[in-house]
């Protein structure tokens, strides 16, 4: 087996390593309160020892970035299907405020407690990172299409504008998430990218 191939191998051990930890604690909330499930519960299900779980995840809360990733994955297959439908990048970015808000209004109350938790215990640079990379640089691509096209204003950058969607929409979300779940998300998530859209159109005049 060569240096590659072992590489690889490792790679996806430690892939399943780490959605053995993730599963086992979805289930654990499933049952109980986000509260009352500890680590080493996590830990025993999963199979592992403590400091894996602490490697790959730096503390109970730190399993919402599997479960934005996981949200990233299911993104990246609508926008996939829209794309192949012809769709513009304004159409795609509607995809992604309704992929947020659908799969965070579909949460269960353990996964809200946990992206709470997380929001309390992480200084602003870390509220900026909530969304994966790979979903950050799938948004300014969109944008570079929109742009590309005349869709988009080219006034501004095409990663800057897709931080700005993101943390945006990441911004309604939490404080949805602090309002004890209304039924604002959906609607607050809209008027954000409307908000964000109107600034971006190609025919507003240069200030």
């Amino acid at each position: 087996m060569g240096e590659a191939d072992v590489a690889s191998l490792r790679a996806r051990k430690k892939l399943r390593t780490r959605d053995r930890i993730f599963d086992a604690a979805i289930e654990l909330f499933a049952d109980r309160p986000y509260a009352e499930v500890t680590v080493d519960e996590i830990c025993e299900r999963a199979e592992v020892g403590r400091a894996t779980f602490f490697r790959f995840y730096g503390s109970k809360a730190g399993l919402l970035g599997e479960y934005s990733q996981r949200l990233a994955e299911h993104l990246l297959r609508r926008l996939d299907e829209a794309t192949a439908r012809g769709a513009t990048a304004v159409e795609r970015l509607w995809v992604v405020q309704d992929e947020i808000a659908t799969a965070w209004d579909a949460s269960g109350p353990a996964t809200r407690e946990m992206a709470k938790e997380w929001v309390r215990s992480s200084s602003a640079s870390d509220l900026s990172q909530v969304h994966p990379p790979e979903l950050v640089a799938l948004v300014a691509d969109i944008v570079r299409d929109g742009q590309a096209t005349g869709e988009l204003t080219t006034r501004y950058e095409a990663d800057f504008v897709a931080w700005i969607v993101l943390a945006s929409l990441s911004a309604v979300t939490a404080g949805w998430l602090h309002s004890e779940g209304d039924a604002t998300l959906a609607q607050g998530t809209r008027d954000a990218l409307s908000l964000l859209l109107t600034g971006l159109a190609t025919d507003r005049p240069a200030e």
